[in-house]
């Protein structure tokens, strides 16, 4: 199953003045039934480099891990050979660092992190089963687990973890709540999944990553209206957020509302005017409305940005095909652009072909449409043009198989450009940080 989802690895310090909880926010992506993690870098983990103030410790480069040593020496040893990407030593230090009697919660909750960050996740696993068995009443140790649990695809082991984690708050059973939501989503129980993720989701409106997820939730399952009113719900908590308006105007564009979509993505962009995502969106959208000049003028505007995305390279050459435009030199390098940043974009030849074809360049068009269903054979507009040049050059034979190609394939629910963007959308929400 497609899903994407954003996951957060916990750790508190317990002591007398404790700290605020320190959240290391990751995105994990299953696609296809694999999962991977990886760490959006939007705050600082308590090893930092640059946030430690202890003394870094090591041992002899080469040497093997010195019996007696005090657990704090190897932690620290253990962090410099992580940070190092020292695979070797910092599994054998890690072996010694478990071997070590009465570790502390704080201790190894940090371990488990450290090695998660990096995608060890059976090594982090073993940290946070450790934390479990000295320290049970740990709520952080129990959450972590399952999302180990979740990195490996092991959705019943992180089920029955979170079952067995002590809940003691309301913030943790709807923590709870809201991870065994996404399980049940990366699994295909969508009702189990929507009941858990609305739950959490009701009980802290001001979580964005509840709204968020919620909302993706929806989306993915092409329940729009659903979406747009969990996305307007988080805003009203979340007034700040960038990310959370982009989901509010794409659920509104899907739902068809297509101008309250502009209308939400022009707030977004008088707010932050070089924000990426928006101007993507609102260039789909004004084009989809047959503004396209206006459509033009936003593109125009987000490709002087030097993080322009290759998705808006994409839109721009499409719109000026619209319009007829006689600037093929910009279209095509804007199509290169595009193919070099967007995966297997049959897209990008199909429009190709359309500004070879307005040049009068047939056979350049037939090469680039038989590209297109090369990269996608079920792109039926590719093979309905294909059929209609190959019979404009006499390929008769070539022009019927095609055509019959074309009428093997069902009447799509959503635009092939609509689906590309869609899911660009749903991968950038999902790496969204959290309250932007």
């Amino acid at each position: 199953m497609d899903a994407l989802t954003r996951i957060e690895w916990i750790w508190r310090r317990r002591n007398p003045a404790p700290l605020p909880a320190i959240l290391v926010i990751c995105t994990t992506v299953v696609v296809q039934g694999r999962a991977k993690l990886s760490a959006t870098a939007n705050s600082h983990s308590v090893l930092c480099p640059t946030c430690a103030t202890g003394v870094q410790v090591s041992l002899p480069r080469g040497s093997e891990p010195t019996a007696g040593l005090s657990s704090d020496v190897l932690v620290q040893s253990l962090e410099r050979a992580l940070l190092e990407g020292n695979i070797r030593e910092s599994h054998d230090l890690f072996i010694e660092v478990l071997k070590t009697p009465h570790l502390g919660s704080d201790t190894l909750l940090r371990v488990g992190i450290q090695l998660a960050e990096r995608e060890r996740y059976g090594e982090a696993a073993e940290a946070f089963r450790r934390c479990i068995q000295e320290h049970p009443g740990i709520f952080e140790a129990y959450y972590n687990l399952a999302l180990a649990q979740i990195a490996e695809q092991q959705w019943e082991d992180a089920l029955t973890t979170l079952q067995k984690a002590p809940q003691k708050s309301r913030s943790e059973v709807l923590a709870c709540s809201y991870l065994r939501g996404k399980v049940e989503g990366a699994q295909g129980r969508t009702s189990q999944a929507e009941r858990d993720l609305s739950t959490a989701f009701a009980g802290a409106p001001q979580n964005s990553f509840y709204g968020m997820d919620l909302g993706l939730f929806y989306i993915q399952q092409h329940k729009y209206i659903e979406a747009a009113a969990v996305f307007a719900r988080a805003r009203e908590s979340n007034g700040a957020s960038s990310f959370l308006l982009l989901g509010l105007a794409l659920s509104r564009f899907m739902a068809g509302q297509h101008e309250q979509s502009v209308s939400t993505l022009r707030k977004l962009l008088a707010i932050e005017p070089n924000f990426a995502p928006g101007q993507v969106l609102l260039t789909f959208a004004l084009s989809a409305e047959g503004k396209l000049e206006d459509a033009e003028k936003v593109a125009r505007q987000g490709l002087n940005s030097p993080a322009a995305s290759p998705y808006l390279y994409y839109l721009d050459a499409s719109v000026l095909v619209k319009l007829q435009s006689r600037q093929y030199k910009r279209i095509f390098e804007e199509l290169l652009v595009a193919q070099r940043g967007i995966p297997s974009c049959s897209l990008c030849y199909l429009t190709a072909s359309k500004a070879d074809q307005a040049q009068g360049n047939v056979e350049a068009a037939i090469r680039d449409l038989e590209t297109a269903t090369q990269v996608d054979p079920t792109l039926s507009e590719a093979w309905y043009r294909l059929a209609s040049l190959y019979r404009r050059v006499g390929r008769s034979a070539d022009a019927s198989r095609a055509q019959d190609r074309f009428q093997e394939l069902k009447a799509e629910k959503e635009g092939r450009e609509v689906q590309m963007l869609r899911d660009n959308f749903l991968e950038t929400l999902s790496a969204a940080p959290p309250s932007q």
